[in-house]
């Protein structure tokens, strides 16, 4: 839903901007001349680009804000059914940097407007930032519309009903708060001092604030997210050590005697070591194959699976169940053995590699029914 919003806020401010440029332009060519230096009767350069900025600047901030408050309604009411979770939290990530940077500048744009009115009365009903306003409403309108629709579609369609009952209270609210502040300032009577705008900014701004401050305790501190991205690095050198392990067991019949022994110069493959230590990761032979001859059809098979580890000291702390969702406790990898098949990728959600803070090592086998990817022969 959130996408679906900023796709009609995009394609309004598209609208918006062309209007505001057509508006500049009419107004350059049938300009009336002026009858006071205080009270200019055109609509300015400067007028265009503030209105615009805010306009651009807010449904951005909005956009940005719902999505963060969606993830936290995403992890407070886990649906069972859904396992794409963004792990990195990108989006979220995202939504908050853009916040932190053009909601100020709404806001320092909103005060510009609203001083430049206070000096100059007459801007009040400047046609740029009627159609500002008006749009602005317009898009609150939809909103609201938008998200009924939507609610009953997903009723309907099976959603968790109580997640996305809070998603639609979100969006209805801050609609609402929306409409509310812009058909005031279209009522305001500038020639009077009230501080509702002051007073509306302060709990905006603290709302605002508080979002972003519970989103980064949320998804992670920078150092934290750091320490993420650097264990998902040790656990893709760890798969590729697997593969090269696997590779060579395809051709070799025997598990490598040490790391050292993957190395090889024609196929380029280099071992990886650990991105901040720069130490080897940790490798040991559980278990060398057993193969027979089978004289009915003149090839070996293999008996006995070849077993091995790979260990790593990781910074943080990996927990996926079978459906890709995180759980707790994380269980010790080691205790489990799994196929070499099983392989690590980016954002992967599987349980094949979870792992606590600390030293980890993670039992593989190479079982008959892989071997050179068939049955046993």
């Amino acid at each position: 839903m959130t996408y679906i919003i900023l796709a009609v806020l995009a394609l309004v401010l598209f609208v918006v901007g062309i209007i505001s440029l057509i508006t500049y332009a009419v107004t350059l060519v049938f300009k009336k001349p002026q009858t006071s230096t205080m009270e200019p009767t055109k609509t300015t350069a400067k007028d265009i680009f503030v209105y615009l900025g805010i306009f651009i600047t807010l449904c951005v901030s909005v956009g940005n804000f719902i999505q963060i408050v969606f993830t936290a309604i995403d992890q407070k009411y886990r649906d069972v059914i859904t396992t794409n979770y963004d792990i990195y939290n990108d989006g979220v990530r995202m939504a908050i940097a853009s916040l932190c940077v053009l909601f100020p500048l709404y806001v320092f744009l909103s005060w510009v407007a609203s001083k430049d009115i206070s000096k100059f009365l007459y801007k009040r009903d400047l046609l740029v930032r009627k159609v500002m306003i008006y749009t602005a409403l317009f898009v609150t309108v939809c909103t609201l519309l938008g998200t009924l629709i939507t609610a009953i579609y997903t009723f309907l369609g099976g959603d968790l009903t109580v997640r996305f009952a809070w998603k639609a209270v979100t969006v209805l609210v801050i609609a609402l708060v929306v409409f509310g502040y812009y058909y005031y300032a279209l009522k305001r009577n500038y020639m009077l001092k009230t501080s509702v705008p002051f007073l509306f900014g302060i709990v905006v701004t603290a709302i605002v604030a508080f979002s972003v401050v519970w989103s980064v305790m949320a998804i992670g501190t920078p150092s934290e997210m750091r320490a993420k991205r650097v264990d998902n690095t040790r656990l893709t050198n760890l798969s590729n050590i697997q593969s090269q392990i696997y590779s060579n067991f395809q051709t070799t019949e025997k598990l490598p005697a040490t790391l050292g022994d993957l190395t090889n110069a024609i196929s380029g493959f280099s071992v990886p070591v650990d991105p901040v230590t720069n130490e080897q990761y940790g490798y040991k032979v559980m278990q060398q194959p057993v193969f027979k001859m089978n004289y009915t059809t003149n090839r070996k098979e293999l008996v006995t699976p070849a077993i091995f580890e790979l260990c790593a000291k990781f910074d943080t702390e990996r927990k996926y169940d079978t459906n890709g969702r995180q759980v707790v406790p994380v269980s010790p990898s080691g205790d489990t053995m799994y196929s070499v098949n099983n392989y690590y990728y980016d954002y992967d959600t599987s349980p094949f590699w979870n792992h606590g803070i600390g030293d980890t090592c993670f039992k593989r086998i190479i079982s008959s029914d892989i071997y050179y990817g068939g049955k046993p022969f």
